[in-house]
């Protein structure tokens, strides 16, 4: 089953040096600059011989820039045969105000400490990650609860991308998940 990616929120956080990275990384090759270099066609040929283009703009200038990246990520689609989650899960770096739910994997909390180091496994664009959070005491202590009792937890805020895994910030709303 294919998802279609339809917030423009998602295709509007997108950084064109991520997805420039990408193409070049998967064989695509700038053909030429448009709009005063404001944009750029960027082309591949696949095994059958045939071209495929992808018109990126290269700054947020454009009113349009979510419905662009977009259309990119569709063309990705195609051209890859993987779905637009696969592909934002490679492409997204941040996403700010967002809920994530999960499961607490680990809690580390040094004897007196009010900070406490928290991973966690939840699903970012459609894709199973390792978030790692820094929580006050009391939201540590639920982190610890939901640790030990295997309780899911939701957690809202800021998740940026840092290497494999999303680092919580601003966070707010840490929760346990309560059963029904």
């Amino acid at each position: 089953m294919k998802v279609t990616v339809r917030d423009f929120e998602v295709f509007n956080s997108l950084d064109v040096n991520v997805i420039i990275a990408y193409l070049q990384k998967h064989g695509w090759q700038e053909h030429s600059r448009i709009y005063d270099n404001k944009g750029a066609i960027w082309v591949k040929k696949n095994d059958a011989g045939e071209v495929f283009d992808i018109g990126l703009p290269l700054t947020r200038e454009f009113a349009d820039y979510p419905a662009r990246m977009g259309d990119a990520v569709k063309k990705l689609e195609l051209t890859e045969n993987r779905s637009q989650l696969e592909i934002l899960s490679d492409l997204i770096t941040s996403l700010d105000n967002t809920e994530i739910q999960g499961f607490v994997v680990k809690v580390d909390r040094e004897a007196g400490e009010e900070i406490a180091k928290v991973a966690m496994m939840g699903f970012v664009v459609g894709k199973l990650r390792k978030i790692y959070l820094e929580l006050q005491e009391n939201d540590g202590n639920l982190a610890l609860k939901a640790y030990q009792e295997r309780i899911p937890v939701t957690c809202g805020g800021d998740f940026v991308k840092e290497g494999g895994y999303f680092a919580g910030k601003n966070l707010r709303d840490f929760a346990l998940i309560a059963s029904e």
